[in-house]
């Protein structure tokens, strides 16, 4: 399938397609190893070792594709944007991981041949029906899907008057970028996906998990520039963006400041992830 029929048939947001994007899509962090061992953890319980294969599934750059790795024989790491793949096999390529452009709701892999399927922070950009039909048909017997994302990225500064001020700051940063959103999308994914009917026989949603590492107050500028409302203001208003992260930035450091924390001082961070396991008993 070409690119450009791609890009009109699965995905909304035609942002995704641009080599610019996939760039700055790097400055997202990989899924962190503590999330990843819950979900294996949830795996294994039904199926042992060795592990055979994993896929991931709207992977962008592979920060959530690599983080496989040590864990499966081989892992296959789609997406509909041939940008986020090429820059996916520029940035983050193993010997046993293979990069491939596909729309999540047809992928070429056989039925039953995959032990994990995860769909990280992409899920809600998907024709969702179609892609867990597609899921159920891939995974082997006891075979697990991992639906999984965060909102946002916070300095943990160890206190609540603070991480009230970090809560306000993104919700209006969000309410501003409203009108360059896919409402219906984002909604999904800020809901955690509570409308979805996940069709599997068993279905664990667990408490958020919460992840903590060492960052810059400037990596998180810099993650929130990903955001696809973001990146479509730039190209419609980019005189409204400029101002919009410019705030964002401003506010932000000036809550470091007040713990005497430069932009690129070493801070804790954390992120806040909704984790939904799945996993198919009956053929």
């Amino acid at each position: 399938m070409s690119e450009k029929k791609l890009e009109g048939e699965y995905c909304p947001e035609k942002i995704y397609f641009s080599d610019k994007h996939a760039e700055v899509y790097c400055y997202r962090k990989d899924t962190p190893t503590e999330l990843i061992e819950k979900i294996l953890a949830y795996l294994k319980e039904k199926i042992p070792e060795p592990l055979e294969m994993a896929a991931d599934v709207g992977c962008g750059s592979g920060q959530s594709t690599v983080i496989l790795a040590p864990y499966f024989e081989q892992v296959h790491g789609m997406d509909v944007s041939a940008a986020q793949i090429r820059q996916a096999e520029a940035t983050r390529s193993l010997p046993n991981v293979c990069y491939g452009v596909c729309p999540a709701e047809e992928l070429p892999l056989k039925d039953g041949s995959v032990h994990l399927l995860t769909a990280a922070t992409s899920m809600h950009w998907f024709k969702v029906d179609l892609f867990l039909t597609e899921v159920r048909r891939v995974l082997c017997d006891n075979g697990v899907l991992a639906v999984y994302g965060y909102m946002s990225m916070k300095p943990d500064f160890g206190d609540p008057e603070v991480e009230a001020q970090l809560d306000r700051l993104y919700n209006e940063y969000f309410k501003t970028l409203e009108p360059y959103h896919v409402s219906a999308s984002l909604e999904m994914f800020k809901n955690k996906y509570k409308d979805v009917d996940f069709p599997f026989e068993e279905v664990v949603r667990c408490p958020d998990v919460r992840c903590r590492f060492e960052g810059r107050l400037v990596d998180i500028v810099n993650y929130v520039s990903t955001f696809s409302g973001f990146q479509k203001c730039v190209k419609e208003n980019s005189t409204l963006a400029t101002e919009c992260i410019g705030d964002f930035q401003k506010r932000l450091y000036e809550i470091g400041a007040t713990f005497k924390r430069s932009p690129e001082d070493t801070v804790t961070l954390y992120r806040d992830y909704q984790l939904i396991l799945c996993r198919k008993t009956n053929k």
